[in-house]
């Protein structure tokens, strides 16, 4: 639930630290959380409560947003509307565009987001191409589908990637059955068993 993110995962710089290196997307030197609201500029825009904001090196603004229900093309329109959001409100005045900041989009689906199961994580660059060049390559998405990692069971555990193991925690810390199965990434994975025992608390 976003709870988690919020409580747990949001006040733990070095836990947030390591889910985020888990996507290689960009190496982090400095992580700050950034408030969850995010201002109105006129009466009619929608009002945006964040599950989790920050901004990374100074440089990527970065949404962790956790979906526990939704479609796939209804939950891409929000992520393009935050992103659009996270671009527009930027300070630009006397500024050069190419300061404009990037922004990273992650999506965390706890419902089957993927047309076919087996898949956990994807990422994609969205870019706005005219003659196949590239105008811009400052959206980053991230995806990670947590409802169906049943499959990975048959994986050692030791060679689960880090994400799939923050998956694995994401989509069944609530399941009693499954409670081996976390004991065991715990045993392999510190970061992780930090944070379950900050869950447990």
């Amino acid at each position: 639930e976003d709870g988690f993110f919020k409580n747990v995962i949001a006040n733990d710089e070095k836990a947030m630290t390591n889910f985020l290196s888990q996507w290689r997307y960009c190496e982090i030197n400095s992580l700050e959380i950034l408030p969850q609201e995010q201002k109105l500029d006129h009466a009619l825009q929608k009002a945006i409560r964040y599950d989790v904001r920050g901004i990374i090196n100074g440089k990527i603004l970065f949404v962790i947003e956790v979906q526990r229900q939704g479609t796939c093309a209804k939950v891409l329109k929000r992520m393009e509307y935050y992103a659009a959001r996270l671009l527009a409100a930027q300070k630009m005045r006397g500024k050069e565009y190419e300061d404009l900041k990037s922004v990273w989009l992650i999506l965390i689906a706890d419902f089957n987001f993927f047309p076919n199961p087996g898949i956990i994580t994807d990422e994609t660059e969205t870019r706005l191409k005219i003659a196949q060049i590239p105008l811009t390559t400052v959206i980053h998405l991230s995806i990670m589908e947590t409802g169906r990692t049943e499959f990975l069971r048959k994986k050692p555990v030791q060679e689960l990637t880090g994400l799939e193991r923050w998956a694995i925690l994401f989509g069944n810390s609530g399941d009693p059955e499954k409670q081996e199965w976390i004991r065991s990434i715990c045993e392999q994975d510190e970061e992780i068993r930090k944070v379950v025992k900050k869950m447990s608390e």
